[in-house]
């Protein structure tokens, strides 16, 4: 199934052979300081999504990072491995179990990343979006993915778990037409993507769904399957699209037709078999140190697809961020990664990451030393 046009794209999963060193390290069990960092400034949410794989977090916990706090994150990710080989941190995802623009002083952070010369990148449902915010991301921000997942009032409620007769669909959709004019106006390089999280309620969507987004000017549409089992906690059991796997193709199909050189599609199809269930094509997971996450309650989780489980927190981040340069790269950090059982994985975000260091550095299928 075809996923793209071009192959140079930020979702090709490739792009992980650029860091050779790290691949290296995290092979050999020597870990460097991570490429990138999660940071989700709030458990709290507005929605009450009927896909989503961090109900337990958001159920469970409301805590939400002070200004102060998110500051000493940003300077600690600029020193953090700046007098070594590799250099400091490169790119932080702004995310979390919750909507990470329900803190005030996420734009805090954005701000101060960009002063420590690294980039952000944030996730977002974009109903807290207004001016000053729209302006400070179009200006600092590499990429930023809105949550839409849908094209119509009625299905988007559905999917968001709203009242039938709700309307954030319309302020949602009128913010990203704004962050598209700042970005024009700015000639940014934030990348403005429209995600559809592929469910059973919106399945016959997805070519309007794309139309209409290449219709207000974003620039990616991203698409992919839904996946619920992240945390301990959920709220649905896993969906299973073999009786709509026809109409799934054909609108994969369909939306490709609408690739531009403004407008791009992406499907990701290779993080998942032909059913759309997860793949993995890997026996152990190795690759995980190239990308902390530092959550709303304080911990540092080995993976981002496990927070607020007890057994994968590293370390606290709070009240000291640098705690973790303590215990990176020590025999625990080396332990917890060794002991990670993928059986009780049930997905894997960095699953073509952990295929490429069994297949390229273990098996050499590739044939790295032929050009």
């Amino acid at each position: 199934m075809k996923e793209w046009t071009d192959q140079f794209n930020p979702f090709n999963s490739i792009k992980i052979l650029k860091w050779w060193e790290h691949l290296n390290a995290c092979a050999s069990g020597h870990y460097l300081t991570p490429i990138c960092a999660s940071v989700d400034p709030t458990n709290r949410c507005n929605f009450d999504c009927v896909f989503c794989n961090s109900y337990g977090v958001v159920d469970e916990g409301k805590e939400t990072m002070t200004e102060e706090h998110l500051i000493k994150i940003a300077d600690f990710f600029g020193e953090w491995g700046r007098d070594s080989k590799e250099g400091h941190i490169k790119g932080v995802y702004i995310t979390g179990g919750g909507e990470p623009l329900m803190n005030t002083n996420t734009m805090s952070l954005v701000e101060r990343l960009t002063k420590n010369q690294i980039q952000s990148a944030i996730i977002t449902n974009g109903v807290f979006f207004n001016d000053e915010s729209i302006d400070i991301v179009s200006r600092n921000c590499r990429w930023v993915g809105i949550s839409v997942d849908a094209v119509t009032n009625k299905t988007y409620n559905l999917m968001k778990g709203l009242p039938e007769k709700s309307k954030i669909f319309e302020k949602v959709i009128e913010n990203l037409k704004k962050l598209v004019a700042y970005s024009t106006e700015y000639s940014s390089k934030c990348d403005i993507g429209f995600k559809f999280l592929l469910h059973p309620y919106n399945i016959d969507e997805i070519y309007d769904a794309a139309v209409f987004a290449r219709s207000i000017g974003v620039k990616d549409f991203h698409l992919r399957p839904v996946r619920y089992i992240n945390f301990a906690k959920i709220k649905e059991g896993t969906v299973n699209f073999n009786d709509k796997l026809d109409v799934i193709n054909e609108q994969f199909d369909k939306v490709q037709t609408l690739n531009t050189k403004d407008f791009h599609v992406y499907g990701i199809r290779h993080k998942f078999n032909n059913d759309l269930s997860i793949k993995k094509n890997f026996s152990k997971c190795r690759i995980i140190p190239i990308e902390p996450t530092f959550a709303a309650d304080g911990n540092v989780y080995l993976c981002f697809d496990h927070r607020g489980e007890e057994s994968m927190i590293l370390c606290r981040h709070s009240p000291d961020v640098s705690e973790i340069s303590k215990i990176w790269n020590s025999d625990m950090h080396k332990n917890m990664v060794d002991n990670i059982d993928i059986l009780k994985c049930p997905s894997c975000t960095f699953s073509s990451y952990n295929e490429a260091i069994e297949k390229v550095l273990f098996k050499d299928n590739m044939c790295i030393n032929f050009l």
